[in-house]
């Protein structure tokens, strides 16, 4: 699988929040259709509050869905003349969440997950026309836009508040905006720009022209959650800040001794684990390869691997924790783990890797096989 020509350390040296970064032909497209967008629609609940029609604002869902009766349930549905006549006109439809709807989108998800070894998910954008769904605004999250149909004009601007938090939006700070904007270019399917949060960016359908784009969302832990999970499990062990707030509030409280608590190895490897044990990641049924494990037939597959984490199993040695299942993992087993989390491989590029230091093929095989069928890694 083709994904950006950048290293992963020049990216984090040079670009994560720091600077944008552009790459034409960034993918290799597996010929995304809309054929396979309706698919994705036709499965979609309305009701589930992540799909929604934009155009000079929010559009109410009310002038497009209506509630039904099937076979003695309350539905919703979208009006099908109202939705179509919606995009024929400039709306632009979001999908928020589009990782969990489609495998495609989810390989795509995954592999910018892979790249930054951090949370990722994925929102939708399709229009035919029209003047674009928001205004100049930055996100709270470093994002990946990746075009996979058509093509959008994207400006970015420089940063007026960087790295914003979750709460600090741009939307009260709308005049901050720079009048001229760093980089002006039109994206084509297979492209990716990265954006770091807090850069100011458009994203501007082309008239008459199909678009659809996703957002791939990078969100990280900040200090700040590290400095929050500090005072709940480090701080309250010192007697220092155990004492009541007064005037002055903290007695012999020093710079050294806050350092040494945030500094230590051994808190800093804890807020880790924490983040990796409450990491669960929804993957794809596998219902294809249980059909030839009870034929007994080889499951000749051969998608990409992908760990069903968000983080690098470098942190852990002996027993790994993926997608909440804790594996012990020996010296031979732990080269599978670390050769799926630092390559983009099929099964075959592993085993062709890995039996050329005299593993037996069958047993690689059936290990893989049953990695995928306790959810631990997934093959797309």
């Amino acid at each position: 699988m083709k994904f950006l020509t950048l290293s992963r350390d020049l990216f984090f040296s040079k670009y994560f929040e720091k600077y944008f970064y552009f790459e034409k032909k960034a993918i290799s497209l597996n010929e995304l259709t809309w054929d396979d967008v309706d698919e994705v629609l036709f499965g979609w609940n309305p009701n589930d509050g992540f799909i929604h029609l934009f155009k000079d604002g929010k559009i109410d869902p009310t002038s497009y869905t209506e509630d039904f009766y099937d076979i003695g349930m309350s539905r919703k549905r979208i009006i099908k003349d109202s939705f179509n006549n919606l995009m024929l006109n400039g709306a632009t439809l979001v999908l928020n969440r589009i990782d969990t709807k489609s495998t495609k989108i989810n390989k795509l998800t995954k592999a910018v997950s892979h790249f930054v070894k951090e949370k990722t998910v994925a929102n939708g954008y399709i229009a035919f026309g029209g003047n674009g769904t928001f205004a100049k605004h930055w996100d709270t999250h470093d994002v990946f836009a990746i075009q996979l149909i058509g093509r959008k004009q994207w400006k970015l601007f420089a940063p007026t508040f960087p790295l914003p938090l979750q709460n600090q939006t741009s939307k009260d700070r709308k005049h901050e905006c720079p009048e001229t904007p760093i980089f002006d270019e039109i994206l084509e399917a297979g492209d990716i720009l990265y954006i770091p949060r807090g850069w100011w960016h458009e994203a501007l359908p082309i008239e008459q022209e199909e678009t659809f784009h996703i957002a791939v969302g990078v969100h990280t832990a900040h200090i700040t959650d590290y400095l929050t999970w500090c005072s709940g499990n480090c701080f309250i062990d010192d007697l220092n800040f155990r004492k009541s707030f007064t005037t002055p509030p903290i007695e012999n409280f020093t710079e050294a001794n806050v350092l040494n608590l945030l500094n230590n190895i051994q808190n800093i490897n804890k807020f880790k684990a924490k983040q990796v044990e409450q990491d669960k990641m929804i993957s794809p049924f596998i219902l294809s390869s249980i059909s030839k494990k009870v034929k007994k037939t080889r499951d000749e597959n051969n998608g990409v691997l992908f760990l069903n984490t968000s983080y690098s199993t470098s942190f852990f040695e002996k027993e790994l924790l993926i997608n909440g299942i804790k594996i012990k993992v020996d010296e031979k087993s732990k080269v599978i783990f670390d050769l799926i989390d630092g390559n983009l491989l099929t099964k075959n590029d592993l085993v062709k890797m890995v039996c050329e230091d005299g593993v037996n093929e069958d047993k690689l095989r059936n290990f893989i096989d049953s990695l995928i069928f306790n959810d631990v890694i997934c093959e797309i």
